[in-house]
């Protein structure tokens, strides 16, 4: 009978290992077994041995350009040396012109994450770009009065005060629109958090900020931004409840139907332990450095740690790895303080709407790999049936070995065919423009206005605008940057930079779409536009009213 059970556990593990799932765990053990996961899968492809090593190498070779949030969420993980980052980000700020404020505060949270408190970047940051680029800015400038600076600009009251003052009706917070947004919300309880137990005010709005994100909660425990279900969502909400000191796996008002958030996050892991953006899509680096950051959040809670943005206990960077003060141009904004979603055309609140729905169709992709699975759990079963029989008749041991070889022969096949089945739906076209701004006198401005030109690119079954962005940026060298599907940046060039209504906002086919770049799937010979615009597309010689 022993054996029995050995052969039956052996198969069990192969199930598990050739369908890509998460074996079953305690609530909460997930947190630590995907961070694992996630580490071993980034030390791998970097070719690193350890954590150093990572951070040594490919994190210090892309700092400014994207590690901000891995390195963030390893100065929470371990005592790492970040002198070779540090070091990188500091050369990559003095070459580089940063004109979003978003994005310079993001910077200066890095700096004290990694103990470079002292760093002058920091200080330049807090006298010129808190609440300069709307609701995050003021949220990230938080975050670096809770760390104990101070600004000439905003007393913590002061911003704290602007920020409640930004509550939607419905509970939540928005970069814009009359409709709360899961991402913006849960990133805005994050830094009023600390106020949470001394602020009645405080108290108060993220109690309606905490009715809010409930009531968005799927049944599968996990949520949906832009009307995609998504991981990063999900992550961002464990991040808030961990930094006020609520367990997302013990609390009620966080579990539905059974489901807990990790439960929502399980169906986004793959075989390498990366995680995707959507379900049965690629590996996307968004989605696994914020899950990473969610699961270092989590563990910090439940081992009495500080909150994830608050950096109590990270040592002081050395003076010698600190460089003089950096000095970038800023480009001067007097605006009032509201962002613009570029991304939806006139209309503001369509995208905000969809967030709210929970009955999408799944992609055909999905359920190519749900059948997939069910394949390889029906074979693996019945084989285990098999095994277990002819072994309990202590014959055909010969046999039974035959049997778990074809076992694992099947689900191997199985799996590599289902991984290997992207459909290849054709291509479609790409370009930038920034030609409403060509006459401006920026270094980073090409003469003529155009970025990229219109360039053919092939695209798989559920590619979006926001793919095929993110891909031919990454292939072209062309600074990118994102928030959760929302184009921040392209090329140095930023939202507000020119006014307070300008932007990015794309065109497919001629028309602009009335949901955004990440929610916009796109089908052969689809013509895909971006262009920077200065008053919400009415400067561009396009036919805006389709």
């Amino acid at each position: 009978m022993k054996t029995i059970y050995k052969l039956s556990a052996f198969a069990f593990a192969l199930i598990i290992a050739a369908a890509g799932f998460i074996p079953a765990v305690a609530y909460g053990d997930e947190a630590k077994q995907y961070k694992e996961r996630i580490i071993e899968y980034n030390l791998q492809k970097s070719s690193a041995d350890t954590v150093q090593d990572w951070i040594d190498g490919d994190l210090t070779n892309d700092a400014g350009e994207g590690s901000e949030w891995y390195i963030i969420a390893l100065s929470n993980y371990g005592d790492y040396d970040f002198s070779n980052y540090n070091t990188a980000l500091n050369n990559y700020l003095s070459a580089n012109e940063i004109g979003s404020a978003s994005s310079k505060l993001k910077f200066a949270l890095t700096y004290i994450a990694i103990g470079d408190k002292t760093n002058p970047y920091i200080n330049e940051v807090l006298g010129n770009s808190i609440g300069k680029q709307g609701i995050m800015s003021l949220v990230f400038g938080l975050h670096l009065l809770n760390n104990g600076y101070s600004s000439d600009t905003y007393s913590v009251n002061g911003l704290v005060g602007e920020i409640l003052a930004l509550q939607l009706a419905d509970g939540g917070f928005s970069v814009t629109g009359e409709y709360g947004d899961v991402d913006v919300t849960a990133m805005t309880v994050q830094a009023l958090a600390a106020y949470y137990e001394n602020n009645t005010d405080v108290k108060s709005t993220v109690d309606g900020a905490l009715d809010f994100l409930s009531a968005r909660q799927l049944e599968n425990g996990g949520y949906s931004a832009y009307g995609v279900e998504n991981p990063e969502s999900t992550a961002q909400v464990i991040i808030a409840l961990s930094a006020l000191d609520i367990d997302a796996c013990a609390d009620n008002r966080f579990i539905k139907n059974g489901n807990t958030v990790f439960d929502g996050i399980s169906r986004f892991i793959l075989p390498d332990g990366s995680f995707c953006h959507k379900e049965g899509g690629a590996s996307d680096a968004t989605a696994t450095a914020q899950v990473l950051s969610a699961s270092i959040a989590y563990e910090n809670l439940k081992n009495g740690k500080s909150s994830f943005y608050v950096f109590n206990d990270i040592e002081t960077v050395p003076e010698e790895t600190t460089t003089s003060a950096i000095v970038t141009e800023t480009t001067p904004i007097t605006e009032t303080a509201v962002f613009v979603e570029n991304t939806s055309g006139i209309t503001d609140t369509t995208i905000f709407e969809s967030d709210t729905q929970k009955t999408e169709q799944k992609e055909t992709s999905e359920e190519e790999t749900d059948t997939v699975r069910i394949v390889i759990i029906s074979v693996c079963v019945a084989s285990i049936l098999i095994c277990a029989v002819l072994f309990a008749t202590k014959k055909h041991k010969f046999t039974v070995l035959v049997i778990v070889a074809a076992v694992v022969a099947i689900a191997l096949t199985v799996k590599i065919s289902g991984e290997n089945n992207a459909e290849t739906l054709g291509s479609v076209t790409i370009s930038i423009s920034c030609e409403v701004i060509k006459d401006k006198d920026k270094s980073y401005i090409p003469e003529n206005g155009i970025i990229l030109k219109e360039t053919e690119i092939e695209i798989e079954n559920g590619d979006t605008v926001f793919d095929v962005l993110s891909e031919i940026c990454k292939k072209e060298n062309i600074l990118f940057s994102a928030n959760m599907g929302y184009i921040e940046g392209i090329n140095n060039i930023f939202e507000m930079d020119f006014g307070k209504s300008s932007g990015w906002i794309y065109f497919v086919n001629g028309e602009s779409p009335s949901v955004g770049c990440q929610s916009y799937e796109l089908v052969d010979g689809d013509k895909i536009e971006w262009h920077y615009t200065c008053n919400l597309g009415k400067d561009l010689d396009i036919d805006f009213e389709k």
